[in-house]
């Protein structure tokens, strides 16, 4: 065969997908090219097969055993295999099936697979799991996609205020996803700052006599009669928002409203949208009359930026000069509208080590940190926790309808000893825990939550029975683990089934830190 015809029928194959085989009239295989490789006695035999039906050159489609085409010649046949195409495309198309699940956890919406009519063949909730209930819906978005041929992106049809991208694919398929989660928070979190625009808590709400909580609340006193910004500092669950709220209670804006916004709740996508708020067609998907961001909300009154050491560095410049120029322009807004609102921003982490570490802008931090005011941790605070929790103890105790009258002495003194690493908020929750497991009138040591006990040593006196075993199971099981790994402290806690910082806890409060 010539050099020419086998280009020929390389370009044949390759044009197909798959091979091309010559065949003589008697039907034996002259030459083949493409994959797979021919099975001689196959090609013969569709040959023949197409020979004694036709009687003449013709084509036939359909496949015979496996052969996708056969083309009768004056002098012998053509064979044409697209096996390997359709097997590369149906491989594709389980690869894009897989990945739908995937698809719809990182999108944070619905994700589906349609055929070239725009009808879903597949489809999956944001979670990942499976959408059945969608299957056979036909959208005519996702049918104009697959007839012109290109990505388009728009107003999701599965939920206003989404946005959704659709995929051609392939002429058989397409994939589209929505970013529903994200649309469903935004919208939750506007709600959420527009309901909540009155403080509800006062000075006389922040329990304890200690020294320390009472300079921070005389403080918050002094700068409630001023216009200036305050930068709230202070460890996780130390009330920071129920001293904003005082201080907002304590001003002359007392009558107007209050807003709290949480900027490391805020995704990225969301945080321009909710702080500055957008006008009529800012972005596809924006309400029809736009939307106030936070700002706005705020006017007259006070804005908490809660967690303001979460604000995304690029966005910081923004937040700067509202707070500067005191105007806020919505996105997509050609102007800007005057506000008045007293800024109060919280943060539970060092921001002059963020401004080091280049995470948080120096003129920002300048700007809010104008008074500062710091709301010491309940370790400092120690004598405070008696009232703290004999005030959640009524509390939770109407809440849930038990009675407790009395608490031992001895749960007093475990929960002095506590280190409180979440403060205020980790004591509520304790109590919560207590009062749930109150079986009588009287709070008791067997009532604390387990990694409150306190240390093994010198207290099994004060235990319940029951409390006491456990507290010397605990310690016999974690002293075995030490005793059979040794130093390797990370083989202890996988063998515990704890993190490494839970173990060395753990190990703190059983006096076992020496253990070798």
């Amino acid at each position: 065969m010539s050099d020419g015809a086998r280009e020929c029928l390389a370009s044949l194959a390759e044009l197909t997908g798959g091979a091309a085989i010559l065949c003589d009239a008697a039907g034996e295989v002259v030459a083949w090219t493409g994959d797979p490789r021919p099975r001689e006695a196959v090609a013969a035999h569709a040959a023949r097969l197409l020979a004694r039906r036709e009687g003449r050159a013709a084509a036939a489609w359909g496949g015979v055993e496996g052969v996708s085409a056969v083309i009768a010649l004056p002098t012998g046949y053509l064979l044409l295999d697209n096996r390997a195409r359709r097997a590369d495309a149906a491989r594709y198309r389980r690869i894009v099936e897989e990945s739908l699940p995937y698809i719809a956890q990182v999108a944070g919406g619905d994700a589906v697979m349609f055929d070239g009519e725009g009808a879903r063949v597949r489809a999956h909730h944001p979670d990942g799991k499976a959408n059945p209930s969608a299957i056979g819906e036909i959208t005519e978005l996702c049918r104009k996609a697959m007839l012109e041929g290109r990505a388009s992106i728009g107003t999701s049809v599965m939920l206003p205020g989404a946005l959704a991208v659709r995929i051609p694919m392939s002429p058989e398929f397409g994939v589209a996803f929505n970013n529903k989660l994200a649309a469903v928070q935004r919208s939750r979190l506007i709600e959420r700052a527009s309901q909540q625009r009155h403080a509800h808590y006062h000075l006389e709400d922040i329990l304890g006599d200690s020294p320390a909580i009472a300079r921070a609340r005389k403080l918050a006193a002094d700068v409630a009669r001023s216009p200036s910004t305050v930068l709230i500092s202070g460890e996780t669950g130390t009330g920071k928002e129920l001293f904003a709220q005082a201080i907002h209670t304590l001003s002359d804006r007392a009558g107007k409203p209050f807003v709290a916004i949480n900027c490391g709740a805020l995704p990225r996508s969301l945080i321009e949208g909710v702080l500055f708020g957008h006008v009529e067609g800012a972005f596809t998907g924006a309400r029809r009359q736009g939307a106030p961001g936070v700002f706005e909300q705020a006017d007259g009154g006070t804005l908490l930026l809660d967690e303001i050491g979460e604000m995304p560095f690029d966005l910081q410049v923004s937040l700067l000069r509202v707070i500067q120029e005191r105007e806020v322009r919505r996105l997509g807004a050609d102007k800007a509208r005057a506000i008045d609102v007293r800024i109060l921003a919280s943060t539970n982490a060092a921001l002059e080590d963020l401004v080091r570490q280049g995470r948080f802008r120096s003129d920002l931090y300048y700007r809010l940190n104008v008074l500062e005011l710091t709301v010491p941790p309940l370790r400092a605070r120690r004598e405070d926790i008696p009232a703290l929790a004999y005030h959640f103890i009524n509390r939770f105790a109407r809440l849930i309808g038990k009675e407790a009258n009395d608490i031992e002495p001895a749960v007093m003194a475990a929960l002095g000893g506590h280190e409180w690493p979440g403060n205020v908020r980790e004591l509520q929750n304790c109590v919560e825990h207590m009062v749930n497991m109150l079986d009588g009138n009287t709070i008791r040591l067997a009532h604390l939550p387990g990694y409150i006990l306190g240390r093994a040593e010198g207290v099994d006196g004060g235990l319940s029975p029951y409390a006491a075993h456990m507290l010397r199971a605990e310690r016999d099981l974690v002293v075995r683990a030490l005793r059979e790994h040794g130093p390797n402290k990370a083989e202890v806690a996988r063998r515990l089934g704890l993190n490494r910082t839970t173990l060395w806890r753990i190990l703190r409060r059983l006096g076992l830190d020496e253990t070798p």
